[in-house]
């Protein structure tokens, strides 16, 4: 039998800290950065839906999504009404705007952190939503480095980082119990995803252990997780 052994430790013991709840109010004007029809919504539809009412958002479309020519003809213009759809239900009223990047094939350039640059430079949001940098889709992760780095010299003040297939280090959390039927609601916009993934589960899934970060409390909740820094001093990259 092993012999077990107390060790003392010079530093008291601190117990971790859970993410605190982001602060919505913070947020004057917000665009949220989709590699694909649908990102926005898994992702951080529901914070969206709670922040729709009280501020401005935009939403941006990086790709065609038309799959990487691996889907039927005329799946990029089906996938951008879904979208608009799915913005819609979540309350955001600006049009969602559109780079046409290749879907798939995403690679950074300069006329991509032109455009988004120049994207920024009108909108002038203090929020930007944009894909983990550690997401396990390639699209994802290459357009969270490029916007990452494109925003390092805007005026933009926090990138909120948020998760679709990969988890992120969560920093704060967002209670998303009250506009969770406003985010499925959405996630059935995306016909055409769906056809493909069981995202709704997936998503259901992931925001219900999320909810473990919020105070407790009776009932199921649901929450969204983020991690949050400045995009001048990104923490992250």
């Amino acid at each position: 039998m092993w012999r077990f052994i107390r060790r003392l430790s010079r530093q008291p013991a601190q117990a971790n800290q859970l993410p605190p709840q982001l602060d919505l109010s913070a947020a004057r004007r917000v665009l949220v950065i989709a590699p694909h029809p649908d990102d926005e919504t898994l992702g951080c539809g529901g914070t969206l839906a709670r922040l729709a009412p009280v501020c401005e958002v935009h939403v941006l479309l990086v790709t065609n999504g038309d799959g990487g020519g691996g889907l039927p003809p005329g799946t990029s213009d089906a996938r951008k009404k879904e979208m608009a759809d799915a913005a819609r239900t979540l309350g955001i009223a600006t049009p969602v705007l559109h780079l046409d990047e290749p879907d798939g094939r995403f690679a950074d350039s300069r006329s991509y952190r032109s455009a988004l640059a120049d994207i920024v430079g009108k909108l002038e949001p203090n929020w930007v939503f944009l894909p983990w940098l550690n997401d396990t889709h390639a699209d994802h992760a290459r357009i969270a480095c490029a916007s990452s780095h494109a925003l390092r010299r805007s005026g933009v003040e926090s990138l909120l980082y948020y998760e679709t297939w990969t988890p992120v280090p969560a920093t704060h959390v967002v209670d998303i119990t009250p506009t969770l039927e406003t985010k499925k609601a959405a996630v059935l916009c995306h016909e055409t995803a769906l056809k493909y993934g069981s995202y709704m589960d997936a998503m259901l899934g992931l925001n219900a252990y999320r909810a473990l970060y919020l105070p407790a409390a009776a009932g199921q909740r649901w929450a969204e997780a983020f991690a949050v820094t400045s995009a001048r001093n990104n923490r992250f990259v």
